[in-house]
């Protein structure tokens, strides 16, 4: 566990710190202003640098106190080494590192500047952000996700699969983290949702929807990406308690053992397949086109075309 240590602490660094320098905050908000369509006015660029810089900040806040934890577990814990490998270090990554994330955007969830709102009739909701498919496959991962989880605690307490090897595996990481962001995920939603938009004209009110877009897209999806890895790991760690408990007990499992372990490999791959294919069906929309449309008649504001820093 001290390389998966070691890792964590590199990447927790680098995610903390990067956000410091002036051309990696040029290059996110350049890059935020070509997906979003949106016009930045030069006075307003250090707000957006700061904001879209935030959240790097909190993920690599809590990856890099996950790499302190387990720098201790490796230098305590007998167990530690069966427990690292590469699953695990990914798992231990995506969860802190959503978590911080969602954190960072409890702690500051958009407000940018002082000033009076733009009025708007109506106060926008998720689904002025979100495309319906989006929340939709996200569900459908983490259910699957969750039940893959649950269903590999129970499957290591057969004579088929080795509960040590289960135990000791991302499983119980993942089991916890991923409830533990989703309902991390879903009060930095609703933090976000509440949060006043104080903008001095149609220009900054439109690229802050873009940023609350962008901010509730990745709110929704850290819960599903991890459920994808779960289930990926998931299969990994079911074929080695299969193995072990083989070796043990001098027997192969039956043949349902062998249809599960082959699901196990398979659905992650069919999932991605599906969300691909969904994502580009007809008709789909990204965050900013599907904003543009609920909130903006379908045509992003444009301002004093001298002021534009993007």
């Amino acid at each position: 566990m001290l390389v998966d240590a070691i890792v964590l602490l590199v990447v927790g660094a680098v995610a903390l710190l990067l956000p410091s320098f002036g051309p990696y905050r040029a290059h996110l908000r350049r890059a935020f202003a070509r997906k979003a369509g949106a016009q930045v006015p030069a006075d307003q660029e250090a707000r957006l640098e700061a904001r879209l810089g935030f959240r790097s900040r909190g993920a690599g806040m809590g990856i890099l106190l996950a790499g302190l934890v387990a720098l201790v577990l490796a230098r305590t814990w007998e167990g530690a080494d069966q427990a690292a490998g590469g699953f695990f270090v990914l798992s231990v990554m995506f969860v802190v590192g959503a978590a911080g994330a969602a954190l960072a955007d409890l702690a500051r969830p958009g407000v940018l500047a002082e000033g009076p709102r733009t009025a708007r009739a109506t106060t926008p909701t998720l689904e002025d952000y979100l495309p319906p498919y989006l929340r939709t496959l996200g569900r459908g991962f983490v259910g699957l996700g969750m039940v893959a989880l649950v269903g590999a605690l129970l499957l290591g307490g057969t004579e088929w699969f080795d509960a040590g090897t289960v135990l000791l595996s991302p499983v119980p990481v993942l089991a916890v983290g991923i409830p533990v962001v989703v309902l991390l995920s879903w009060l930095a939603t609703r933090r976000v949702l509440d949060s006043p938009q104080p903008a001095r004209d149609e220009v900054e009110l439109y690229w802050q929807d873009a940023v609350r877009a962008d901010t509730l897209s990745s709110l929704s999806m850290a819960a599903p990406i991890l459920s994808l890895l779960a289930l990926a790991a998931t299969g990994n760690v079911l074929d080695d308690a299969a193995s072990t408990a083989a070796v043990v007990s001098g027997q192969i499992g039956p043949g349902w053992s062998l249809a599960v372990l082959v699901a196990g490999y398979l659905l992650p791959v069919v999932l991605v397949g599906v969300a691909l294919l969904v994502a580009a069906g007809p008709g789909r929309r990204t965050e900013a086109q599907h904003v543009r449309d609920r909130l903006w008649g379908g045509r992003a504001p444009t301002g004093d075309p001298h002021g534009a820093g993007a």
